[in-house]
């Protein structure tokens, strides 16, 4: 069997018959006592943690005595990949016959049992297992988090029981049992009734998971983090951070919980935040992935713009934070957000607004792909967020202010370094409405374009009243253009001599909203906002974005980085 289910360790380390030592059992002590007699700290000490069924890896001992124990006590039962004394090589290990690895293609492991469970824990981790033995020496204790990948590993490759159907282990189950619970919407003790029932029918001495509460600690090692924060009926606020406790509205006093009358309350609205430091931290444990977020900072092709990189914005952006941009592992970021119905368009009537953060050191050929695509928050319907979209972004502002001004500790396997990693946002892309919904001007109206604002030519219809553009982009090009001068091609008996109007940067936006008063929507209540002194007069501002909290964008050039995707 292969040596990630090491069957010696499940069989009886006696042999009844010859009242001996097992010969399978005392091959596998030679086996683990060679791998970890071998480990640096222990050839130095003369001691390492005990793993026998009465010590449990709690104790430090002298070699000697973990003979002894081994040979009297057995070995702790499920710790069968030995990640506590040295074993990193998943490839080193005993050559008896069963499942082993067969292949390794770029960044992406088949393993005859349990193919997707373990593809899924290396996504997640996104680690490479497969070290050479100069890496393995560099090992030593791994942390907690590495810990925890040892075991889901163990947990994706373990069969379900003795002699079952190749790709059924305890995580396949657990994930399938989840995908049922989803798909069917039943309740927790319905799974609870579903894992006994299904529990009893196999045979004794089964890994299935018994209970739902077992499939949740089975499936929370994979470490993918999300936090449910209860939010105003009215979207006036999130009870978060110093509200987390309140239970009514500060703005509209409406209550928090419903009224019923069981012991756990229930919140009229809640939002999904899943925080992306740790998995920016993840892209750097894969030696591929590592590499390519350097990609943006090695790459030279002069004259060519085949990459955000290698624009003026970007090229501003590292002249403005030469700190920043010293370090190519820092992460650039853009965000992306719009709403859609899940039920479709026959379905019942619901806004669902999923917020997108994408790294863009990345290749093209990569920073678009799906598994690249973090999504960090989950807007709830069915009303449409309108003005208040702000209150549900609050998380993931703060979370890029502490990447930007502390950073997160993060490891570069490809570099074999620690380091600090930070990360700043660069641009949004979004459609027009959402634009508006971002910026915080309205894209509306005869004053609906950003970066015409009032100096714009738009008129509108006599009898349809409804604003239009016709004849307004001829401004916008050369002055020697032969159509500025046409008469006929445009607007009859119109030419135009008029310059485009002036860039605007950060600081002059800033200044505007200042002038006329327009406040952050977390600050105003949701949706609540006072109408600002001459909107849709001499300028479309309805709120102050709360992307101006970023300390960055205040800088000239760096404000207008906010993209339109017009489809």
């Amino acid at each position: 069997m292969s040596r990630y289910f090491r069957s010696w360790m499940d069989e009886p380390m006696m042999d009844a018959e010859a009242n001996l030592l097992n010969d399978e059992y005392a091959r596998g002590i030679v086996e683990f006592m060679k791998l970890a007699g071998n480990q640096p700290r222990v050839l130095k000490s003369g001691k390492l943690k005990c793993p026998c069924s009465i010590c449990r890896n709690s104790r430090n001992v002298a070699v000697e005595i973990v003979w002894h124990h081994l040979y009297t006590n057995g070995f702790t039962p499920g710790y069968k990949i030995w990640y506590l004394h040295g074993e990193t090589n998943y490839d080193y290990g005993s050559s008896s016959s069963g499942p082993t690895v067969s292949e390794f293609v770029g960044d992406r492991t088949e393993v005859d049992v349990g193919v997707g469970t373990v593809e899924m824990v290396n996504d997640a981790f996104r680690e490479n297992v497969h070290y050479g033995s100069e890496e393995r020496d560099r090992f030593e204790e791994p942390d907690l988090e590495a810990g925890r990948f040892f075991g889901m590993l163990d947990a994706a490759k373990q069969p379900l029981y003795k002699g079952c159907r190749e790709g059924h282990s305890p995580l396949s189950s657990a994930t399938r049992l989840m995908t049922i619970k989803t798909d069917h919407n039943l309740s927790e003790e319905c799974v609870d009734a579903i894992s006994d029932w299904a529990k009893d029918l196999l045979l004794e001495d089964n890994l299935l998971p018994a209970s739902y509460y077992e499939v949740q600690k089975l499936v929370a090692g994979l470490g993918l983090p999300y936090k449910v924060i209860d939010v105003c009926i009215d979207n006036c606020m999130l009870y978060w951070r110093e509200d987390e406790n309140r239970n009514s509205c500060r703005f509209c006093r409406k209550p928090r919980y419903r009224d019923t009358s069981g012991r756990v309350p229930i919140p009229y609205k809640r939002m999904w935040y899943l925080p992306i430091t740790d998995r920016l931290k993840r892209l750097y444990r894969s030696q591929r992935t590592a590499e390519a977020m350097r990609w943006h900072g090695e790459h030279r092709r002069d004259g060519d713009i085949t990459h955000p990189s290698d624009a003026e914005a970007w090229k501003h952006f590292q002249s403005l934070y030469p700190d920043f941009a010293y370090e190519r592992r820092n992460v650039y970021l853009g965000l992306s957000t719009d709403g859609f119905n899940p039920f479709g368009k026959h379905g019942r009537k619901y806004s669902l607004w999923p917020v997108i953060v994408t790294p863009y050191n990345l290749p093209p050929s990569l920073c678009m792909r799906r598994e690249f695509l973090f999504l960090s928050i989950l807007v709830p319907g069915p009303d449409h967020p309108k003005r208040s979209l702000d209150v549900f972004l609050q998380p993931l502002i703060y979370e890029l202010q502490m990447l930007w001004e502390h950073g997160a500790a993060a490891y570069d396997v490809s570099c074999q370094q620690n380091f600090n990693m930070r990360a700043v946002l660069m641009w949004t892309i979004s459609d027009f409405p959402a634009y508006g919904m971002i910026s915080g001007w309205t894209t509306h109206g005869r004053l609906s374009c950003p970066y015409c604002q009032d100096n714009t030519d738009a008129f509108q219809l006599k009898n349809g009243r409804k604003s239009c553009w016709f004849d307004c982009h001829r401004r916008f090009l050369p002055s020697d253009h032969p159509y500025r001068r046409s008469r006929t091609l445009f607007t009859k008996s119109k030419k135009v001599f008029d310059a485009p109007p002036p860039e605007i940067d950060g600081y002059s936006l800033l200044e505007q909203l200042r002038d006329f008063g327009a406040d952050r929507t977390p600050d105003c209540g949701g949706n609540g906002h006072e109408a600002v002194y001459g909107t849709g007069e001499f300028h479309n501002w309805h709120k102050k974005s709360i992307f101006w909290d970023l300390p960055y964008l205040e800088d000239p050039f760096i404000a207008a980085q906010s993209r339109c995707d017009a489809r």
